[in-house]
């Protein structure tokens, strides 16, 4: 019947209509999530970070890098391994940065502190073989802004957070693009490291393994995200 053929005409037309509609929503959000993501990888890209210069190139993208001595803010967590103490040893060492501190430039009061890059995680990556013994509580640190001095840095008022100087040293790093790293990809890139150095005489300082994240993991694409794993030399 004509009526029939009529309203599975209109019923084809509004179907193809919402297929559109909720196509060009999702780019819409795609496009939008993804200009955010890009204007916050902008803005991080500016936040102040260590100095180093790069000493050599080494096989396989391994960097040899000289660092200056800087401030960081440091808390030690129960936690073991990369992503397990990420959350709140980030949540304590930004509470300290935002406010949660005793100025030494007032009399009265806290001070917010410019925040930088990277967010350093230090530890040992867990692995299903890795006993309890072997296991080192990880630590996490945010770096202060050299416009602060031990003297200077405003004053935790959390007892977790310790403020100290890294002196300067030598890393080798390997950088790298994508979400926060699992235990499993840390331990393949200190692998990396290890061979490379090898490769040139040299051997790591400790056995601690460093992963420095300098974009946040939830706005910024992971594509444009930059993180880095890192182990201390000797000898150079």
């Amino acid at each position: 019947p004509e009526e029939l053929i009529f309203e599975n005409m209109i019923a084809a037309v509004f179907a193809g209509w919402l297929g559109k509609l909720t196509v060009g929503i999702f780019a819409l959000f795609g496009t939008a999530r993804y200009g955010v993501g890009l204007y916050a990888w902008r803005v991080t890209e500016k936040l102040e970070r260590p100095t180093y210069s790069v000493i050599r190139q080494l096989t396989d993208g391994v960097e040899l890098r000289r660092y200056e001595s800087y401030l960081i803010a440091e808390t030690t967590t129960d936690a073991v391994g990369f992503r397990e103490p990420t959350k709140d040893g980030f949540r304590t060492c930004a509470g300290y940065i935002f406010g949660k501190n005793k100025s030494r430039q007032a009399t009265t009061g806290s001070e917010k502190m410019d925040m930088t890059a990277p967010v350093r995680i230090t530890g040992q990556a867990v692995l299903p073989d890795t006993t309890t013994s072997e296991k080192m509580k990880s630590k996490v640190s945010f770096v202060i802004g050299n416009k602060y001095s031990l003297k200077t840095a405003p004053k935790p008022l959390d007892r977790n957070v310790v403020v100290r100087t890294v002196p300067g040293h030598v890393l080798a790093a390997r950088k790298f693009s994508g979400p926060p790293p699992s235990d499993l990809k840390v331990e393949r890139e200190r692998q990396r490291l290890e061979k490379a150095l090898d490769g040139v005489g040299l051997r790591r300082a400790d056995e601690e393994t460093h992963v420095y994240g300098y974009h946040d993991p939830f706005i910024t694409p992971n594509f444009l995200r930059r993180n880095e794993v890192a182990v201390k030399v000797k000898g150079v």
